[in-house]
């Protein structure tokens, strides 16, 4: 920098003289001070400037777009397909004791007189449909979540295929031993070419196939009647129409 010595001008070191009053230029050697702009607080002060607040890790800000979740929540019938809670119990228990209740059902029968006994030996379809829904209905209390109609067939036929065991094995033995001679003077009086053997061990049979089918109609119609529940929901409300406003985002 340069000074003019006259008026006290100070110029740019490429001018010469002083555009003022005309007075050739002298180096100013104590115009530069560094420290001369720095202003030293007083002891004790209180800095006024603070320093940049910046959020914390994690924090949303206004700037930024919500964090949308990875996978989207089950809703209704949805959540239903695809059972996102709870584990399923264990069906066989449930029809081991519906099979259990049809096949002492269909043991009563047999220690009637003979002439009730061939009315009540048709009674079996309706002792096999109480057992599946008793299954069902067991079933339905071991559940935490909504039982389907699929599922109560499921119980029902394996409360049918222990109903029509018991009722082969155990049904057929006893009413033989019970109403054998009964069954072979009708067959003489009839003409028939059968023995009572013969004629327990082919309605034994055909009986077990009626109580097993008839078992898995009782497991349907057990969670008809005793399942109260209607599919999943939750707390999450469904997503809007494609192109809608997200509920609770930032402005």
């Amino acid at each position: 920098m340069k000074r003019c010595p006259t008026c006290g001008l100070t110029l740019d070191d490429s001018q010469t003289f002083c555009t003022n009053d005309g007075t050739p230029l002298v180096a100013d050697k104590s115009s530069y001070d560094p420290g001369a702009t720095l202003v030293s607080p007083p002891p004790g002060a209180v800095p006024t400037t603070q320093p940049p607040q910046f959020p914390p890790q994690g924090q949303q800000t206004a700037w930024q777009v919500p964090v949308q979740p990875t996978a989207p929540p089950m809703y209704g019938a949805l959540a239903d397909l695809n059972q996102p809670t709870g584990v399923r119990p264990s069906k066989f228990v449930p029809g081991l004791i519906g099979g259990v209740v049809a096949g002492i059902l269909s043991l009563l029968a047999d220690f009637l007189p003979p002439s009730p006994y061939i009315i009540f030996s048709f009674f079996c379809i309706l002792w096999a449909i109480i057992g599946g829904a008793v299954a069902a209905r067991l079933y339905i209390n071991r559940s935490s979540t909504p039982v389907r109609q699929g599922e109560g067939a499921v119980v029902g036929l394996i409360a049918g295929a222990i109903a029509a065991a018991i009722y082969l094995v155990l049904d057929t033995t006893i009413a033989y031993s019970i109403h054998g001679n009964y069954i072979e003077m009708v067959a003489r009086m009839q003409h028939q070419n059968m023995t009572a053997g013969a004629f327990f061990m082919v309605t034994g049979v055909a009986g077990a196939f009626t109580i097993f089918g008839m078992s898995v109609v009782g497991g349907i119609i057990g969670v008809a009647m005793f399942e109260k529940r209607k599919g999943y929901h939750t707390s999450v409300p469904p997503p809007p129409p494609y192109g809608g406003p997200m509920p609770g985002g930032y402005r």
